[in-house]
Parts: structure tokens; C-alpha cells; sequence
């Protein structure tokens, strides 16, 4: 009896379906339609691991299903080709981004066909082909037209020996006082950027709504919801040496609680207070250091700041009569909300303790409607200690302080979102170019459609070298254009 060959039979039938893209997600076809959409993999190494068998096992059985019910089943696959990490494996790999995804493609399609994934291989994408990236580029063009994609300023790590560098390329220095390169062990710190942004917040009440157009379980609709963040309030406006600055609270009734204002060391005001305090060299330090913490490591570690002496802030209200003193804290970020926090440690326990730390008032402000005691009551209540409005609901309190805030031009209401900008930057080689030109009086041209794409050119030196420099930026051939890409 001849031994049954099992790879020789296996491999038979796996070259047929796919010659015969048996997969195939027909054009125009009278069945009803589904679409099966997974994370494409980004070439990030020689071959697939088990963990992407495990991303898209599932997806695969799920559209084997659906056909055998009849649907017209599109799953598709490609290669998330662009980016920091086809990019740093073309770089260990000794070879350029370009061939790392000619070779990845192969052997990830070759990985994926072993595995009998019920792939249409007609529709295989690349996102670093000019034919797809021509519709990114096209889609950040209507984007920038409509005013949804802008420049910013934004911090980025920034290291002398290779310019701007991505958080995965950033390592602890030994001695624990700041950051260091991955490649070279270089120092590096945090500068601002200007940097192209997406405008995600003017599309968030609409992500809001259509939660309910689709069939989501409550628990995905409820993280969507967390994720996307959305709070009412209240801009109030503070004067701080001729300057109005805005403050975002959702809690306009602890504002005769307010005993001080934190704000993020890299908000512009910092800068322009510098010359007017006491102790300048101090928050100069205090800036520098907090600029080489990442988000999340001022989130999570110790909240600390450091009094800006010999300025204050006036509060809003013309009853409260203190000067209400003014830290520079690394815990509050630019980006969230305006870069400015009221402090009311009296009712939140984040303030509570930072006042407690730097020895600051305490007002309370909101009597809880039962006689338990707290340390910090952070629930509403009844208004004291808020002049005429004593004996309010915090309810009751908060429409009419807004209506005065609105009344005298102190503030109005507002709402801020969780969900952020997106940076859509390209400091770095291997990426889609922004379909953009800056010319020379500093105004910026849109490249027009006929144009597009505006191809990356081949470059085997694609790294910043020693002098900091990006690639593209030294490709003047590239780089500099006169009329050709615009008419």
C-alpha cells in the first residue's frame, strides 16, 4: 500500500483553490454582501508569528460560515507596509524598506496560504504601492481643504545625532535622569514640533450618534463611548497679568472652591510669564525635566509642580477676593482639555493631595445632602460658602453661574473631549508624502489630483544620520519643485 502523503496531498488542493481563487468575493454579483475586515499585518520581521494566526483564525472561520450561507463574502489581505516598524526591521535586515516589503509580502502570503485561509489573493493590497497611497494622499487633501487637517505645535523626542525619533526608539538613560536613543545610546530630549494633525474631535458627537445606527454589544458601545470621552461644561476665563486665560470644568460649582491653577509646562503662558517671577531658573529646570517624560509616565507617577512666585491669577468672580496662586505640574498635559487646570481641593482628591503636598487653601464648597463625612466629598450637594449662592443645588448653581460667566463675559459653556488629534507627521522616510508644498512666502499649496501620486523616491540611505537631518530633507532633487505639481 502506497504511504499516504499528506503534504504532497495537502499542497495539490491548497495551489488548486488558489489558482482557482475558489475565495473570490464576486463584482455585481445578486447575493447579499459581507465584508470581513482584519488589521493587515505590518512587516515588522522575516515571517508571520503565532500571534497573527491567532488575529485572523477567527475572522477566517467566521467568512467560511457566511459563504456557506450564501453571502457573497469579501475578505481581503495586504500589508500595512508603511511606518516605524518595516522601517527598523529594514534596518537590522541590512536592506532598504522597499525590499523588506517586497520579500515580507511573499513570505507572509506564502505563510498565509500554508495556513488555507479563505483569502481573495485578487484583492491583495499594499499600502506602500503608489496606486493605494494615492487615495490616502487624495483623502488628506480634502481633509486640509475643509480645515480638518492643520499644524500644530507638539512635543516629539528629539535626539542631535538623528532627529525626531518614535517612543519605541527611546530607552531610560542608565542613570535613570532622562532618555536615551535606542540606536547609538545618544541623549535625547523632548522639543516642540510643529507637526500635522487630524482634527478626530470634530467628528466625535457624530461617532456618538451613530452608535446607535449600528448593532454593537452594550459593552463595545459603552467603550466606544469612554474612548471618545465627550464632557459638558464651562470655559471659565482667569486673568493672570493682563492675560485671560480659559480654564474647562465640569464642575462650575465648586468655583468659589478654586485655591489654585496648574498648568502644563508646555503651555505658551509659561514661556511668557518667565521674566516676571521670582524664581526663574527653578521653573526653567522644572520644565526641561517634566519635557523628557512620556504621557503616560506624568500620569502615572507622583503629581508634583513648582510655584510660579511673584504672579497669581485674579478668580472670575469678583466675591472671591484671594489671589489664587499659579503651579507649573507636569501631570497636566497640553493636548486635554486647555493645558490649564482650577485646582478645588476641597472636592477632588487629585488636588486635595496637591494641596496637601505644597501646603495650599482648602475650601469647601459642596455639602453633601446626608451627614456622612468625607475626606474629599467629590459628589453634588448643596452650595456653602459661595456668598448669595449659598443653599443652592449644585444644579441649580451651576445654570446660574454659567448664565452670569456668560452675562460678563467671564466664560460660556463648553464641551471637551477625551478623543484627540491624530499627528499625521512625517519626519520620518518611510511613509506616504504629504501631497503639500510650502513655498518660499510660507504659503501651502495643495499638489492637484492629476498629480497624484506624489511618489516616494528610492532611498538606501533612508536614516537620519549624525546631523540630525531627515533623508527627504536632503534630497533636493526630490524636495524642490518649481510649477510641476501643481498645474
Amino acid at each position: 500500500m502506497k504511504p499516504y502523503n499528506h503534504k504532497e496531498i495537502e499542497q495539490k488542493w491548497v495551489d488548486k483553490w488558489y489558482k482557482d481563487n475558489i475565495y473570490e468575493a464576486t463584482d455585481f454579483d445578486k447575493r447579499e454582501k459581507r465584508y470581513i475586515l482584519a488589521e493587515l499585518p505590518y512587516p515588522s520581521g522575516k515571517s508571520l508569528h503565532v500571534g497573527h494566526m491567532m488575529r485572523y483564525t477567527v475572522p477566517e472561520i467566521y467568512s467560511r460560515f457566511l459563504r456557506m450561507q450564501g453571502y457573497n463574502v469579501l475578505f481581503p489581505m495586504g500589508w500595512d507596509s508603511f511606518g516605524l516598524p518595516a522601517e527598523t526591521y529594514a534596518q537590522s535586515a541590512g536592506i532598504t524598506p522597499k525590499e523588506a516589503i517586497k520579500q515580507a509580502s511573499v513570505d507572509y502570503k506564502k505563510a498565509m496560504q500554508h495556513m488555507g485561509y479563505g483569502i481573495d489573493w485578487n484583492r491583495e493590497i499594499s499600502t506602500c504601492d503608489p496606486k493605494y497611497y494615492k487615495w490616502t494622499q487624495w483623502t488628506f487633501k480634502k481633509l486640509w481643504e475643509k480645515g480638518l487637517a492643520k499644524q500644530e505645535e507638539r512635543p516629539v523626542w528629539w535626539c542631535e545625532e538623528l532627529g525626531v525619533l518614535a517612543d519605541e526608539e527611546v530607552l531610560p538613560s542608565p542613570d535613570g535622569e532622562g532618555k536615551i536613543s535606542e540606536r547609538g545610546k545618544y541623549p535625547v530630549e523632548r522639543k516642540m514640533f510643529k507637526q500635522w494633525v487630524l482634527d478626530l474631535p470634530a467628528y466625535a458627537d457624530r461617532l456618538i450618534e451613530d452608535l446607535n445606527k449600528v448593532d454593537y454589544e452594550d459593552s463595545v458601545k459603552q467603550g466606544q463611548l469612554n474612548w471618545i470621552g465627550k464632557k459638558e461644561g464651562v470655559l471659565v476665563d482667569f486673568e493672570i497679568e493682563g492675560k485671560t486665560v480659559s480654564v474647562f470644568t465640569t464642575r462650575a460649582d465648586t468655583l468659589f472652591g478654586v485655591t489654585y491653577l496648574a498648568i502644563s509646562p508646555q503651555h505658551k503662558l509659561v514661556k511668557t510669564l518667565l521674566d516676571k517671577i521670582e524664581n526663574k531658573d527653578e521653573v526653567s529646570d522644572y520644565v526641561k525635566k517634566s519635557l523628557n517624560l512620556s504621557d503616560l509616565e506624568r500620569q502615572t507617577k507622583e503629581k508634583t509642580g513648582v510655584l510660579l512666585k511673584g504672579v497669581a491669577a485674579k478668580h472670575p468672580l469678583s466675591e472671591v477676593k484671594r489671589d489664587i496662586p499659579i503651579f507649573v505640574a507636569d501631570y497636566i498635559l497640553l493636548d486635554y482639555g486647555t493645558g490649564v487646570v482650577m485646582g478645588v481641593p476641597g472636592h477632588d482628591e487629585r488636588d486635595y493631595d496637591f494641596a496637601k503636598k505644597y501646603d495650599l487653601e482648602i475650601v469647601e464648597v459642596i455639602k453633601p445632602d446626608n451627614d456622612i463625612k468625607e475626606k474629599v466629598f467629590t459628589g453634588e450637594g448643596a452650595v456653602i460658602n459661595s456668598d448669595k449662592y449659598n443653599g443652592l443645588s449644585s444644579k441649580e448653581f451651576i445654570k446660574k453661574i454659567t448664565k452670569r460667566l456668560e452675562e460678563e463675559n467671564l466664560g460660556k459653556k463648553s464641551c471637551f473631549y477625551r478623543l484627540r488629534t491624530q499627528v499625521f507627521s512625517r519626519q520620518r522616510y518611510w511613509g506616504e508624502p504629504i501631497p503639500l508644498i510650502h513655498r518660499q512666502n510660507g504659503e501651502i499649496e495643495a499638489i492637484a489630483d492629476d498629480k497624484l501620486p506624489l511618489e516616494l523616491p528610492e532611498m538606501k540611505d533612508f536614516l537620519s544620520g549624525d546631523d540630525g537631518i531627515s533623508p527627504l530633507e536632503k534630497n533636493t532633487k526630490w524636495n524642490q519643485v518649481k510649477d510641476r505639481l501643481t498645474h
